[in-house]
């Protein structure tokens, strides 16, 4: 009896004068396919559930405990709103949650009215003063851009637009209980398209959005700002860019347009002029805290080749040119391209004396590391008919020149041996292939984007082969991204003669179709993709090419290097995170993680003080086995690293906690000062941040748990006297 007693008091104790809330977005939609708000949940990993509007009830609260932490709502008429408002307004009133309306027609109890519905395509969308403001708080820019609205999305089926409307809304809320911050203005027009709404009676909060959340900038760059703000700042999930530059047929000099004599193949000066380029963009140019190298894949064949030094060595052998979706039959044998026995014992000193640019990198670990590295096969070989021998021998070979005695690199930190750039993105569907790989370690390849067969359906996840796609299970392919910097081209009059002659725009120039890839490209940076972007060898050269102005940079760009210095130009206009290279395996192990994460279903649930609204602290668990989750914090605060793996922050970046979720115990995370749930001021100091992470801040908060704690422990005793 008295054990029970004891048991009551403690739940009492520790429970009394708090609510539990789920972290899990409540996304009420009536948008259709082409709706980016679930990529955007996607891209951050967070929790969510999509209900599709209109419905005839909401399950906000379960058992005393609140199931959101915010709400989304996308697209609904006035009629939908009037049958949700009163349910979803009480939970907020009671629970301090907020929500965010994207593209919902314009309601008079918010104090909109004269609104123009249109699909006018030439309305241009520019941040407020007050939208700046907002935006510098999560680390953002906008200053001076001058966003598109879109109001059309091309469907293949009917081979029309799908078309798309937003409204314009003007400044004229009377209402004196309502504080209305315009965050978003249209161009040339006294209209609105963005606001956060206070209204100072009930203290409901709402920030709104009068645009189509479909593909376009202005989608994805407010999606950051309504994502942050209506979760108070605390995100169950994770936000990076990473910013990987691959480049393939390292060591070959590929002919222009298959044109005998206008080969070329990186030089040593290339190389050194690259590195030097590398620490000066990662250091002025890119946000604070980034770190770059290149990737180079390459083949080492051609080493032989240019030392003239044993390298006819294969044999003559049919190629059925299978189209590159076709699944190998496990029963044919595929290619023999290579004999049973080849002499491989290769002298480095020919190599090196033959091959300069061998010569320069070999056993060298200074200009090693200037780079990243893996492998892209031996001869450059497509597998997607090869036998189980001719794979093995390409990776075989490639990976013995990149080990001792030859380039010395293969177990040095600078290379990825669990990864491959495939020739072609060749033999994914060709079960000889991958299980060659597999016998070389090599688990991890690359995918084209341009191609659906290689690409996954939610590009935040890898594709992974299976006995039907492949005759092979558990091959991981990541997304990789194609440029216009053409795979057999090292100056910009060849990308424009190839791209003419295929039928492009003949009146355009260099700088607008760079300008163009560029604009194409940089929405992967907003949607948080981390797939790599594919050059190629004669894409770096720049040693002869003459000098260039970019940015206010004058220097000799190659073709890469222009392409990267206008992308950083182009992300730093919306964004300020820091921009991180991670080589292929490591890569490779962030889409892992999202496919275990995906697979525990992890669950945030925070306990917060019923009068203060203080967040007591955040449980962590999983539903199903275990996976490593992240917590995002864009707040005045630092994570208690007493109760998290691990704190990852990177460059001015807020930090996010790295958490061991488990479905058998639950972790229990806290933060070092007391923190309101319903207050996320946000300064970005860094020095506050480091005072709190280097000292034992202890707050008003814990102080009160410490008493908790010994006033529990003296009944404790006081009742085990007893017994």
């Amino acid at each position: 009896m008295f054990k029970q007693i004891i048991l009551l008091i403690t739940l009492f104790i520790l429970n009394a004068y708090a609510f539990e809330m789920n972290m899990e977005t409540l996304y009420l939609t009536a948008g259709d396919k082409n709706s980016v708000v679930s990529t955007m949940f996607d891209a951050y990993g967070m929790n969510y559930k999509t209900i599709q509007l209109p419905t005839n009830e909401l399950v906000l609260e379960n058992n005393k405990v609140a199931l959101y932490n915010s709400i989304v709502i996308e697209d609904a008429t006035k009629e939908i709103l009037a049958s949700i408002k009163p349910q979803i307004e009480e939970y907020q009133m009671k629970y301090k949650v907020r929500v965010a309306y994207l593209n919902c027609e314009p309601d008079e109890s918010f104090g909109f009215s004269d609104t123009i519905k249109t699909t006018d395509s030439n309305d241009k969308y520019e941040l407020t003063n007050e939208g700046l403001t907002f935006a510098n708080k999560y680390k953002m820019n906008g200053n001076g851009v001058s966003f598109n609205s879109t109001s059309c999305v091309y469907n293949y089926s009917t081979d029309k637009c799908d078309t798309y409307y937003h409204y314009r809304v003007p400044m004229n809320n009377n209402d004196v209980n309502q504080l209305v911050i315009p965050i978003l203005k249209y161009k040339d027009l006294d209209y609105y398209a963005g606001f956060i709404i206070k209204n100072n009676t009930n203290d409901i909060e709402s920030i709104h959005f009068y645009l189509s959340y479909i593909e376009s900038l202005i989608a994805y760059f407010t999606s950051h700002l309504w994502i942050s703000w209506v979760n108070y700042g605390i995100i169950d999930g994770f936000r990076r860019l990473y910013f990987g530059i691959q480049i393939d047929d390292f060591f070959i000099n590929n002919p222009f347009n298959f044109t005998k004599g206008t080969e070329y193949r990186s030089s040593i000066q290339d190389l050194k002029n690259i590195a030097q380029w590398q620490k000066e963009i990662t250091e002025k140019r890119m946000p604070y805290g980034s770190s770059f190298k290149i990737e180079l894949a390459f083949n080492g064949m051609y080493v032989l080749i240019i030392s003239q030094h044993k390298e006819h060595i294969s044999q003559s052998y049919t190629d059925p040119h299978n189209h590159y979706t076709y699944v190998f039959p496990m029963s044919e044998e595929g290619t023999h391209k290579w004999p049973d026995n080849i002499d491989s014992n290769w002298d480095d000193s020919v190599l090196r004396n033959g091959d300069k640019l061998y010569d320069y990198i070999a056993k060298n670990p200074e200009v090693q590391d200037n780079f990243y590295w893996l492998t892209h096969t031996f001869s450059h070989h497509n597998l997607n008919s090869a036998s189980f021998h001719d794979a093995d021998v390409e990776i075989g070979l490639n990976i013995k020149l990149a080990d001792e005695p030859y380039l010395g690199m293969y177990n040095r930190p600078c290379f990825s041996q669990n990864s491959i750039v495939c020739p072609e993105i060749s033999g994914m569907h060709n079960g000889h292939t991958l299980e060659a790989f597999k016998k070389n370690r090599i688990y991890y390849g690359v995918g084209d984007n341009s191609r659906p067969d290689v690409s996954p359906d939610n590009y935040y996840f890898p594709l992974i082969t299976n006995q039907t796609t492949s005759n092979f299970d558990g091959f991981y392919i990541i997304p990789r991204q194609p440029t216009e910097m053409y795979w057999d081209c090292s100056l910009p009059d060849q990308i424009l003669t190839l791209y003419k002659e295929r039928g492009g725009d003949q009146d355009i120039d260099w700088t607008n179709f760079v300008r163009r890839d560029i604009e194409n490209s940089v929405k992967n940076f907003l949607k948080l993709r981390h797939d790599p972007y594919m050059f190629h060898e004669g894409n770096l050269r720049n040693e002869d090419v003459p000098e260039i102005d970019i940015n206010g940079v004058r220097g000799k760009f190659g073709l890469m290097q222009e392409w990267v210095e206008k992308m950083v130009a182009e992300i730093k206009k919306y964004l300020d995170w820091p921009l991180i290279t991670k080589k292929m395996d490591d890569l490779a192990q962030t889409y892992i993680l999202r496919v275990q994460q995906r697979e525990c279903e992890p669950k945030y649930t925070m306990v917060i003080e019923d009068k203060t609204l203080t967040i007591k602290e955040i449980k962590v668990s999983s539903t199903k086995g275990s996976c490593k989750v992240p917590l995002f914090a864009i707040r005045n605060t630092q994570f208690d690293k007493s109760t998290v793996s691990s704190i990852e922050q990177i460059g001015n970046e807020p930090p996010t906690a790295w958490i061991d979720a488990t479905n058998n115990k639950v972790k229990s995370v806290k933060f070092v000062n007391k923190l309101q749930w319903n207050n996320d001021d946000y300064t970005g100091d860094k020095n506050d941040l480091d005072y709190l992470m280097t000292n034992d801040a202890i707050s008003s908060s814990s102080l009160l748990n410490h008493f908790k704690y010994i006033l529990l422990f003296v009944i404790s005793i006081l009742f085990m006297n007893r017994i």
